[in-house]
C-alpha cells in the first residue's frame, strides 16, 4: 500500500472511531438524518473518507444507509433491544462455556485480576447514583472482556462488541435508573468465584441472570416510552 493510500485508510478508520462513539453517546441522536456537508465540516473530513467511515458504520446497524436518501443514525426501540438482549446473552454464555473450558491458569489470573481492579473502584461518581464514573465503566467492560477470553474467536469478538456497542447507546441515552452497586458487585464476585472453580454451569447461571438485571431497567424506560 502506497503511503497516501495508507494514510487515508487511517484517516477514515479515525473518523470511523470518532462517529461510532459520538453515536453510541448519542451526539448524533437516533433517527437523525445525517448531512453529510455538516459532518463533513464538524469533523474537518474530506467527503470521500466521510463517505467510508459511514458505510463502514452502516455495517455495524449504528447507522443505516439508504440509496438515495443517504445515512441516518438508527432509531432506538424494544423490539431491536429485545433482539440485543436475547443474542448477547446466547454469545456471552457460549463463550463464556467455552473459556471456562479451554482457559488456561494466565486467563484465570487475568480474571482474578480484572475482578480484583474493578472491586476496588466506586461504581458512581455521584452519590445519587446519578453519574456513573468512567473509570469503573472501563473497569467492568475489560473485567466482562476477561471473563470472556479463554477460548476467543474473531468472529465472536467482532459480534460481541457489536452488541455491547448497541447496549451502551441504549444505556448511554435512556439513562435507566441507577442500579444497585451491592448487587452488581456481588454478582462479579460470584460470576468470579464460579469461573475460578471452572463451575461452568453455575457461572453461566450468575451471567444470564446478571444480563437479565441490566436490561430490565433499560426494558422499562423503553416500554414506557
Amino acid at each position: 500500500m502506497s503511503d497516501a493510500r495508507e494514510a487515508a485508510a487511517t484517516l477514515a478508520s479515525r473518523i470511523y472511531g470518532r462517529l461510532r462513539e459520538d453515536v453510541i453517546a448519542g451526539v448524533l441522536p437516533p433517527g437523525s438524518k445525517l448531512a453529510l456537508d455538516r459532518l463533513r465540516s464538524q469533523y474537518g473530513i474530506g467527503m470521500t473518507p466521510l463517505r467510508e467511515a459511514l458505510y463502514r458504520l452502516s455495517a455495524t446497524l449504528l447507522v443505516e444507509a439508504h440509496d438515495q436518501r443517504g445515512f441516518r443514525v438508527a432509531a432506538l426501540n424494544l423490539a431491536h433491544f429485545e433482539q440485543v438482549l436475547s443474542t448477547r446473552e446466547r454469545l456471552e454464555t457460549l463463550m463464556l462455556e467455552d473459556s471456562i473450558r479451554a482457559g488456561d491458569a494466565a486467563w484465570l489470573r487475568q480474571v482474578a485480576e480484572a475482578h480484583d481492579r474493578l472491586q476496588a473502584l466506586p461504581m458512581y461518581a455521584a452519590r445519587d447514583g446519578s453519574v456513573l464514573n468512567l473509570v469503573w465503566r472501563q473497569a467492568h467492560q475489560d473485567f466482562h472482556y476477561q471473563t470472556l477470553s479463554g477460548s476467543r474467536h474473531f468472529l465472536q469478538d467482532m459480534f460481541h462488541q457489536l452488541l455491547w456497542d448497541h447496549w451502551s447507546r441504549y444505556r448511554n441515552l435512556l439513562r435507566p435508573p441507577p442500579l444497585e452497586e451491592a448487587v452488581l458487585k456481588q454478582d462479579h464476585a460470584r460470576l468470579t468465584e464460579a469461573i475460578l472453580a471452572r463451575d461452568a454451569e453455575m457461572a453461566v447461571l450468575i451471567l444470564r441472570r446478571h444480563i437479565r438485571h441490566g436490561a430490565a431497567a433499560i426494558m422499562a424506560v423503553l416500554q414506557r416510552e
